[in-house]
């Protein structure tokens, strides 16, 4: 989009936040990959269940014993949450003040609909939850409350102590209970981005985006996309142009729309580019249109 556009800071300041968030979970995730646990275990990472409604666990360790639901944040500044209204407020150096969901309301909440969700399936584990502060230089002022705050470096001591007498889940309920973890998980569908922030699709500059150099524009020939700018050479550019189609736009992609977005002048050309990737198709010749399934899948080690 051109640099003025009025889309862009909002799209910055979502990128960031996104960035920070990832970055935060990854920080755990680090824990969980580094750390021995003597009980028999299961860790699921960016888990979206359905319950009442649907609801996402930054991080889930569960044993047979127990389920402990980490909800992460990494976000900078100083930072207050408060009970009423339940909400986190930031303060940043310069004096900006922004909100944000309550960490605390909100893993209540999970933790309540992860209840609901074993007892639906005949599952009774006690299921606690801990909020995860991603980096040690992060400062919080929190009221009075039984929700533990930790960094990542203090999980594995937090999870040791947690009570474990006789399981409440054999080997064979344990497995299955994994088992239908991994297959109830949600996979994340975005919302088109020119829909979300309302950006027209003239907005948008067209064309294969060399994997080189950035260029915009690369040309087709023969063995695949050439760069007229560094002379790079690509024989799948087209796949990530096609999929940010998709990304920004959503809905079918017909032939028209992939010559156009991909600067192709032969519907054979285009038609070939299509049937390339994984795509389901719908209609057949002047109405056939295809379309794009983005998974998110949860990350899971035993």
């Amino acid at each position: 989009m051109p640099s003025h556009h009025e889309a862009i800071p909002a799209l910055r300041s979502k990128h960031a936040a996104v960035q920070a968030g990832f970055g935060g979970e990854q920080e755990l995730d680090k824990v969980f990959e580094s750390y021995a646990f003597g009980m028999k275990h299961g860790v699921f990472h960016d888990l979206s269940l359905a319950s009442s409604t649907y609801f996402q666990v930054d991080t889930l360790f569960i044993t047979p014993w127990y389920a402990v639901l980490f909800e992460v944040k990494n976000i900078a500044g100083e930072l207050t949450v408060t009970e009423n209204p339940p909400q986190l407020i930031r303060v940043l150096d310069s004096g900006q003040v922004s909100g944000f969901k309550s960490p605390i309301a909100q893993l209540e909440s999970n933790c309540e609909l992860f209840r609901d969700w074993l007892y639906s399936r005949n599952v009774s584990l006690p299921v606690y939850g801990a909020v995860v502060l991603a980096y040690i230089k992060q400062r919080i002022e929190v009221f009075d409350t039984n929700i533990p705050i930790l960094f990542p470096s203090a999980v594995p001591t937090f999870i040791r102590k947690l009570p474990t007498t006789s399981p409440l889940l054999d080997d064979e309920a344990f497995a299955n209970l994994l088992s239908q973890l991994g297959s109830s998980h949600r996979h994340f569908i975005p919302s088109p981005i020119c829909e979300t922030y309302s950006i027209r699709r003239s907005d948008i500059r067209t064309g294969v985006i060399c994997p080189g150099c950035g260029f915009i524009g690369m040309e087709k020939y023969m063995g695949g996309w050439r760069c007229p700018s560094c002379g790079g050479t690509s024989r799948d550019a087209h796949k990530q142009a096609i999929r940010d189609w998709f990304l920004l736009f959503g809905g079918g992609m017909r032939n028209k729309d992939c010559r156009e977005f991909l600067k192709v002048d032969r519907q054979q050309t285009a038609h070939r580019l299509l049937a390339s990737m994984d795509l389901e198709v719908e209609g057949a010749k002047r109405n056939r249109s295809y379309t794009m399934k983005f998974f998110m899948e949860s990350k899971k080690r035993t």
